[in-house]
């Protein structure tokens, strides 16, 4: 039997998140005998601790490979990838950000082996991650491969000037059967430490600009000065923490509105949820809605990125407008009054996210991606020894 296809997964993050999720059940569902997946970590010489990404891919048995780098702009990144594909002979390398992109391109160029990106979204919150987004999308069309989780991508990338044939639409999909009810709740109340009424209004995603979570506050401070009885909880970590506590703090929001931090187990948030609310300003496709709907909870979510590819507005859930919190409010108000028809939506969402969005399809589809990027390497180099 031929050696597996070794594959090098570059990441740039701390956290697990959408992307990275994608990765390990990757590992976890992927022919073995045909394929060999480890992941690159960028990582600083001053950063010690384990992130909850090399955590997890660790616990679930991959083989994690620190890069270290004297900072995250240090350009001998670049070396170190190149010396961590020849070291451990890797067949594709494979990206997911600007970062890992622009640095993993370099290096696969350098050691002449065919590398893949797959593009979750991108986000333009400063100045810089603007200039690295602009590089990413004109870089694209240098790639062997270009994956990207929902139809607008592609077409963007397209009026960017790469080929339509190097693109593949690849929807973030998720473990269906990882999805369950089993009627245990409080999970949120034990880890805030205190009990939560309900009805429960939810969002869960890293604390981040264009997550949308000031919309989702003024939603909830419009919906209670209405005199409707709710609880509104943020469930997320990231850099936009201080700046929510303390709008949540100004409107005087503290008993109604909770910053519930990190929690580890989403099937277990998404049941103590009445109602997931997803007020994005920009998304790949995002798995949260995914697991609500497969939880049976009702989702309201602005309509960005690959959002319109789960849900049609009023059928599998209700979608809106970014950046309109009044009518993120008129909607939530409209479940609380009738909870029964957004709760049928969510009840043919199911149906949806288990006929289209399971991870074992999507990791027969990335299998062929691979092979044909093999087979295309095998017949240049044969084509090299005839012609020599």
């Amino acid at each position: 039997m031929p050696s597996p296809i070794n594959i090098l997964h570059l990441r740039d993050t701390n956290e697990v998140g959408g992307p990275g999720k994608t990765i390990i059940e990757t590992f976890s569902h992927i022919d073995k005998d045909l394929f060999s997946i480890s992941i690159g970590v960028f990582r600083t010489r001053k950063e010690t601790n384990e992130t909850p990404f090399i955590l997890e891919a660790k616990r679930r048995g991959i083989a994690v490979h620190e890069i270290r780098s004297r900072n995250q702009y240090d350009p001998a990144i670049i070396r170190e990838i190149v010396t961590l594909i020849r070291k451990n002979k890797i067949d594709i390398l494979h990206t997911h950000e600007p970062k890992s992109d622009i640095c993993g391109f370099l290096a696969a160029t350098i050691c002449r082996i065919p590398v893949v990106t797959t593009m979750h979204g991108w986000i333009a919150n400063g100045r810089k991650q603007h200039f690295y987004t602009k590089i990413d999308k004109k870089l694209a069309r240098y790639f062997d491969r270009v994956i990207v989780v929902n139809n607008a991508m592609r077409d963007i990338l397209i009026k960017e000037g790469v080929s339509p044939d190097i693109i593949s639409v690849l929807h973030n999909c998720i473990v269906t059967e990882n999805y369950y009810k089993d009627g245990k709740t409080g999970y949120i109340s034990q880890s805030i430490g205190k009990e939560l009424p309900s009805p429960v209004i939810g969002t869960l995603g890293r604390l981040s600009p264009e997550k949308g979570h000031a919309d989702f506050i003024e939603a909830a401070a419009i919906v209670l000065a209405q005199g409707f009885e709710a609880r509104f909880v943020i469930v997320g970590d990231g850099p936009e923490k201080a700046k929510i506590e303390k709008m949540i703090s100004e409107k005087g929001l503290e008993n109604s509105v909770i910053l519930a931090g990190y929690l580890r187990d989403p099937r277990r948030v998404l049941q103590d949820f009445d109602l997931m609310v997803l007020p994005s300003h920009t998304e790949g496709l995002p798995n949260v809605i995914l697991e609500a709907l497969m939880m049976e909870v009702p989702v309201i979510s602005t309509a960005v990125g690959g959002v319109p590819d789960i849900i049609r507005d009023c059928q599998e859930g209700v979608l809106i407008q970014p950046g309109d919190p009044g009518k993120m409010a008129r909607t939530i108000m409209n479940f609380l009054d009738d909870p029964v028809i957004l709760g049928r939506m969510a009840l043919k969402g199911k149906k949806i996210v288990e006929n289209r969005f399971d991870f074992k399809v999507r990791t027969l589809k990335l299998e062929k991606i691979y092979k044909k990027m093999m087979e295309k390497v095998n017949a240049s180099k044969m084509e090299r020894v005839r012609v020599s």
